[in-house]
């Protein structure tokens, strides 16, 4: 296995930046999540490093070795990446174990290699039982499962998997995300997986390259990503929340800060410069009698075990958990518990903002 590399990494269609400049590491046996909405970037990169394409301008590496530069391309089929595909992309009239082996036999590696190759690789996805039979009779996971196998037989330096999931129902959905992730534990492969479920994102990768426009707006943990989103875009599109201008910030200090939002003073945890807005998850989000903010619910939705509220205060929206349902109309009182404050570049200023002297 190898990381990759990307230095100024940039890609147009008739003029239309798809890629707007991409630097980043992917260490050696990571797990790396690209997450973003429709038309961000995230399946061009991928293309990029597969060699499907060519950037315009940067550098790509793989293990060290340039695959794409000024200089330099090195075609898909040298650079022993593997990908698993949303469609799975199975040989109809191959067997489970045909589809597998098919990477070896064009190699022309020797039918004894090939054959314990493929077995290795069954096992490790869980389908030696299914080895002699077709596609056709395979499950949506199954056959996932044989894509990601044919994949691994081929000992990839890197694996690539475009939405992989996006074709299953919820429950296979969900069993597959267990599948890769203990792929990836047993393997170490160093993985690059595209998706636009948050969900998908959080709970398998290592890191998560959140992109919008083609760019990275933040590269981080799972964890990082939603305790500390660095902008508006990330706070809103990772995570269920809030986003809330402030009215007023003193110099915060210490990693806290009292700021002002929502017609109150609220202790926030916050970072270096002086924050912008708020970041209020629903769990920060307190149901309390004697709470110094008055909201109205506009809505509430039975979520298992819980209810989702979503609440209007001060000409804002908010999200909180309860136990209990609400009525939409129904007048409740909040208080709200150590949110994250963050400056956000790409806001336009807010009136009375105090900065710091």
């Amino acid at each position: 296995m190898a990381g990759l590399g990307f230095s100024g990494v940039r890609r147009s269609y008739d003029g239309v930046p798809a890629l707007a400049g991409i630097d980043a590491e992917i260490a050696d046996g990571e797990f790396v999540a690209l997450l973003g909405p429709s038309g961000c970037g995230k399946t061009t990169l991928l293309r990029l490093i597969a060699g499907f394409e060519m950037p315009d301008t940067g550098t790509i590496t793989l293990g060290g070795q340039v695959m794409a530069g000024p200089d330099r391309f090195v075609p898909p089929e040298d650079r022993n990446i593997g990908i698993v595909f949303q469609s799975y992309a199975l040989w109809p009239h191959m067997t489970v174990a045909g589809n597998v082996a098919y990477p070896l036999r064009v190699r022309g590696v020797p039918t004894a290699e090939r054959r314990r190759r493929v077995a290795e690789a069954l096992d490790l996805t869980g389908l030696s039982a299914l080895a002699d039979r077709p596609p056709a009779q395979l499950s949506g996971g199954q056959r996932q499962r044989v894509a990601l196998a044919r994949c691994l037989v081929a000992d990839p330096r890197a694996v690539l998997l475009d939405e992989p999931l996006a074709n299953l129902d919820l429950a296979l959905r969900a069993a597959m995300q267990d599948a890769f992730t203990a792929f990836h534990r047993r393997t170490g492969a160093t993985m690059v997986y595209v998706t636009h479920d948050q969900t998908e994102a959080l709970a398998m990768a290592d890191r998560v390259a959140v992109m919008q426009a083609g760019t990275i707006r933040q590269f981080d943990t799972p964890e990082g990503l939603y305790d500390r989103p660095r902008d508006g875009f990330v706070a809103g599109f990772v995570g269920d929340g809030a986003v809330v201008a402030l009215t007023a910030a003193p110099r915060p200090g210490a990693g806290r800060a009292r700021v002002h939002a929502l017609g109150q003073e609220i202790e926030a945890r916050c970072d270096a410069g002086p924050p912008t807005h708020l970041c209020i998850r629903p769990e920060q989000v307190r149901l309390d009698p004697e709470g110094p903010i008055r909201a109205r619910v506009s809505a509430c939705a039975y979520q298992g075990g819980r209810f989702r509220l979503t609440l209007e205060t001060e000409g804002e929206t908010l999200i909180a958990h309860s136990a209990r349902r609400a009525l939409p109309g129904e007048a409740l009182r909040l208080s709200i518990g150590m949110p994250w404050a963050f400056a956000d570049p790409g806001a336009p200023p807010v009136a009375g903002l105090m900065q710091p002297a």
